[in-house]
C-alpha cells in the first residue's frame, strides 16, 4: 500500500466544482494499492464537494482574502504537513501550491525526512497567485509574480518529479531544472461521454430554434478576456445575426466579474444573453449541449492563461460542440478541432460564418468528439499513478537517492 499525501492547489472540499486534484486522486484512492490523504485549506465557508480521501483540516488564522490566508498561515501549515507525514507514515507527498509547500520544502532541506515529493502543476502559480493580490500588469503584480516564480522554481528543482497539465508547463518545469517531468493533462469525467439533447434546456432558457447560442462555462476570473467575446456578440447582433450569449459561472476570489458586467452594459447586450451562476458539475454536459458555439476566451497576454491546459476544450468537444478559442499554446496543439479567435471582429466573423454555413464547424466538432473520448480523467489518473508508483519504487530501492545535492 502506497500512502500519498496531497497538498492541493485550493480548498479541496470548498471549491464550487471538482478540480484536477479531485478528479485524479478520488479515482486513485478508490483503486487498489493507494491510500490518499489530503490537507484542506479552508478558503470557503462550507464544503461543497464530497470525498473518499482521508481529510486533514489545517489549523489556521481565518482571513477572508485568499492570498492573505495563505501568507499568514504559511509556516503553521508547513509544520502541520510535516506532522501529518510522520504520523500517517506517508510514502509520497504531492505538492501543488506555493507558500505552504515552499516552507515545507525549506524545512525538508534543513531536516530531511527522506520522503519523496512530486510537484503537480495545474497552472502557472506565480501569475495566478499574484493576480489574486494585484493587477498582474502592474509593477507590484510583476514583482510579486517574480518572487513567486523564484519559489516555484526552487520547489521544482527539489522535487523528485514534476507533473504538469499542459505541454508548455512541462517545458517550463524542464527549463526550471526539474529532475523528471511527466505530462498529465486535464480531462473529462464519464458524465460528459453521454451525448445530451440541448433542445429542452434551450426552450426552458427562452432561446428560439433559430438563435445561435454562444456559450461559456467556468470561473469568470482575471485570466479570461471576456471583452472581445461580449463586443463580438454585440457586433454580430447589429449585423442581423440571431445570436444570444449564455454565460455559466461566477467569481472565485476577485471582483473581476464587475468588469464583465460593465462591458455587457456598455455593449448593450443585456437582452441578448442569459447569465447563470455556478451549476452542479453533473449538469454541465446538459448546459453545454444547449450551446452552438462554445468558447474558451482566455487572455493570451495573461501568464495564467498562457500556461493553462483547459479541460473545457474536451468537455465541449465531448458534446460535439463547435469550439471557439483564443490561441493559448495548449489550444494550438489541437487547433484542427476548433476555430481560433482573438478580437471582437474575429468573434463576430465566426458567428456570422456559422450562421451562414455551420457544416465546416460540425465537421471539426465531430472529429474532436472522437478524440475527446480518450481524454478522460480515468486515463490520466493512471498516468499519475505510474509516476507515484515509480517514485515510491525508487525510494524503496535506495533511501539515499532522494536526498538532494
Amino acid at each position: 500500500m502506497i500512502r500519498v499525501l496531497l497538498v492541493p492547489s485550493s480548498d479541496y472540499l470548498g471549491h464550487p466544482f471538482p478540480q484536477r486534484h479531485n478528479q485524479i486522486f478520488e479515482r486513485l484512492h478508490n483503486g487498489k494499492n493507494f491510500e490518499v490523504h489530503v490537507v484542506r485549506f479552508i478558503l470557503f465557508d462550507k464544503p461543497k464537494l464530497k470525498t473518499n480521501l482521508v481529510v486533514h483540516e489545517l489549523d489556521e488564522t481565518g482571513v477572508n482574502h485568499a492570498a492573505s490566508y495563505y501568507l499568514i498561515n504559511t509556516v503553521n501549515h508547513a509544520s502541520e504537513i510535516r506532522r501529518i507525514v510522520k504520523r500517517e507514515s506517508i510514502d509520497v507527498v504531492v505538492l501543488s501550491n506555493l507558500t505552504a509547500p515552499f516552507a515545507y520544502t525549506l524545512m525538508d532541506k534543513l531536516l530531511s525526512m527522506r520522503v519523496p515529493t512530486v510537484f503537480d502543476l495545474p497552472d502557472y502559480y506565480p501569475a495566478s497567485a499574484a493576480g489574486y493580490i494585484f493587477d498582474v500588469r502592474s509593477i507590484q503584480g510583476k514583482l510579486l509574480a517574480q518572487m513567486f516564480d523564484f519559489m516555484l522554481r526552487f520547489m521544482i528543482r527539489r522535487a523528485n518529479a514534476v507533473t504538469a497539465a499542459s505541454h508548455v508547463l512541462v517545458k517550463y518545469a524542464e527549463a526550471a531544472g526539474a529532475r523528471s517531468t511527466a505530462y498529465v493533462p486535464n480531462g473529462i469525467s464519464e458524465c460528459f461521454l453521454k451525448l445530451h439533447d440541448g433542445g429542452v434546456l434551450r426552450e426552458k432558457l427562452g432561446f428560439d430554434q433559430k438563435d445561435i447560442v454562444v456559450g461559456y462555462i467556468g470561473s469568470i476570473e482575471f485570466w479570461l478576456d471576456m471583452k472581445p467575446l461580449i463586443y463580438g456578440v454585440a457586433k454580430a447582433a447589429k449585423q442581423g445575426t440571431p445570436v444570444k450569449l449564455l454565460l455559466i459561472g461566477g467569481e472565485l476570489h476577485t471582483n473581476h466579474i464587475e468588469k464583465v458586467r460593465l462591458w455587457i452594459k456598455e455593449a448593450k447586450i443585456q437582452d441578448k444573453m442569459i447569465w447563470l451562476s455556478f451549476i452542479p458539475y453533473s449538469e454541465a454536459p446538459k448546459h453545454i449541449a444547449a450551446m452552438d458555439l462554445a468558447t474558451i476566451p482566455f487572455n493570451t497576454k495573461n501568464l495564467t492563461a498562457h500556461f493553462a491546459g483547459p479541460n473545457k476544450l474536451w468537455e465541449y468537444l465531448a458534446q460535439a460542440k463547435s469550439v471557439v478559442a483564443t490561441p493559448i499554446p495548449e489550444v494550438l496543439y489541437y487547433r484542427k478541432n476548433l476555430n481560433m479567435v482573438k478580437t471582437a471582429e474575429d468573434y463576430a466573423e465566426t458567428i456570422t460564418e456559422y450562421s451562414s454555413d455551420p457544416t465546416p464547424f460540425f465537421k471539426k466538432a465531430l472529429d474532436g468528439q472522437i478524440e475527446a473520448k480518450n481524454m478522460t480523467w480515468e486515463s490520466f489518473m493512471h498516468l499519475m499513478k505510474n509516476v507515484l508508483r515509480e517514485i515510491s519504487r525508487r525510494c524503496d530501492a535506495s533511501n539515499d537517492s532522494f536526498v538532494a545535492n
